[in-house]
């Protein structure tokens, strides 16, 4: 990789630490947020699907806004309008003005995936590589969000903890503007797969071919499943372990604990990235999509020593799978038509999956803690099934395509 390659992944490894690590305050003071609000389990996760919901909605205008704007300007706004936003929520008098603030920080974090990924694939010559590096940077945000929010909020209160989030949101806007983002020459030579160079980025339906069709699946699936599982991990660990560490409060148990295990997950990530570049990629998918469904449904059953040991692995197998669905899209479509696709695949993770928060929430008021990665399990199972099409639709065409004689 160049320099220029180089510090393309240094800012966007950076920006989606911190635009997962905003999504992530909320998780780590649901505890606070109940007792200050008193609201239950459901209600908190409505709040947390509306958040998510937000930001799944503005994946899809986001892939449409930048190949009409740029990376540049739309990373500016997804910045400096996130910071404003998490001030919006610290101000925030009730509920009502709170759920509105963090919809409006879902919002516009939302561009920050198609961009980031069609820049990404636009850019650096080794992307499946990349995209690893990528996600394993924002598991470091997924791992410290938590973390440091569980403390903040322990020794500070929730509203001061959105305010120290709002920096460095700042901070990397300012970066942007002194890095090149323009599309590689030779990417813009020969961007195309040989099976659309026909179609145009303006034909609807080429966006909604077999293949991308699945991978939108594969990507709604595998949402639901993180996004169910994170928005209950730190109030889980908490409630399902018995470990005290210098009398902290459950609060900063919680983020620290679901901190440590997230963090774990960055090398799921970057392996998931190395296996992105090998052959066979449809079948590995496949492979880690089945390790990923007993590894949920385990975790119903642990605690303490065992659901830290258990945990990590899920988290894991999961992210494994991040970089390589991503890896999958971008080799199904041309440059041109790279943003508004990436745009619907991140608008099925996360405006779809968001439903995931309501029903973990549900599930937990309803059943308890422990059945949510039971019920979590089902998307889990079905995502096995897609990943088991995507892989006969490859052999399929492999054989279509194979010179036959008679």
């Amino acid at each position: 990789m160049d320099l220029h390659e180089k510090r393309v992944i240094a800012l966007t490894g950076c920006a989606h630490a911190l635009t997962h690590g905003y999504l992530l305050i909320f998780p780590a003071v649901l505890l606070l947020l109940q007792e200050e609000f008193s609201i239950g389990y459901l209600k908190l996760g409505v709040i947390s699907n509306i958040m998510n919901l937000t930001y799944g909605l503005g994946a899809l205008p986001g892939g449409l806004i930048y190949n009409r704007l740029g990376p540049k300007k739309l990373f500016l706004l997804c910045f400096l309008g996130s910071s404003i936003a998490c001030f919006l929520v610290a101000i925030s008098a009730n509920l009502i003005f709170f759920t509105l603030a963090l919809a409006l920080l879902g919002a516009l974090g939302s561009v920050y995936h198609p961009m980031a990924n069609a820049l990404i694939t636009g850019k650096v010559r080794e992307y499946g590589k990349a995209i690893g590096i990528h996600g394993a940077v924002g598991n470091l945000g997924l791992a410290l969000a938590p973390f440091s929010a569980g403390i903040l909020g322990s020794l500070l209160g929730w509203r001061y903890t959105y305010v120290c989030f709002a920096l460095p949101g700042i901070v990397l806007a300012i970066w942007a503007c002194f890095v090149d983002m323009s599309p590689s020459t030779e990417f813009q030579r020969d961007s195309k797969p040989i099976a659309i160079r026909k179609s145009s980025p303006r034909d609807f339906w080429i966006y909604f071919s077999l293949p991308l069709i699945l991978l939108y699946l594969a990507n709604m699936l595998h949402g639901s499943c993180s996004q169910g599982a994170i928005t209950f991990l730190p109030t889980f660990l908490a409630k399902r372990t018995s470990f005290h560490f210098f009398s902290l409060d459950p609060v900063a148990m919680g983020g620290i604990l679901s901190g440590i295990v997230l963090f774990l997950g960055v090398f799921g990530q970057y392996a998931g990235g190395v296996l992105a570049q090998k052959p066979h990629l449809e079948r590995n998918f496949l492979f880690v999509s089945l390790l990923v469904l007993p590894s949920i449904l385990s975790l119903s059953f642990a605690t303490d020593v065992l659901l830290l040991m258990l945990a990590p692995t899920y988290f894991i197998l999961n992210f494994f799978l991040q970089p390589m669905n991503n890896t999958l899209l971008a080799q199904a479509t041309s440059l041109e038509m790279r943003g508004t696709a990436f745009g619907i695949f991140f608008f099925t993770a996360f405006a779809v999956g968001s439903l995931a928060s309501s029903f973990s929430g549900y599930v937990a008021e309803t059943f308890g803690l422990r059945w949510v990665y039971l019920g979590l399990g089902s998307s889990a199972f079905l995502l096995i099934w897609v990943a088991f099409f995507l892989l006969r639709l490859k052999k399929s065409r492999l054989s279509m395509s194979s010179p036959q004689f008679t």
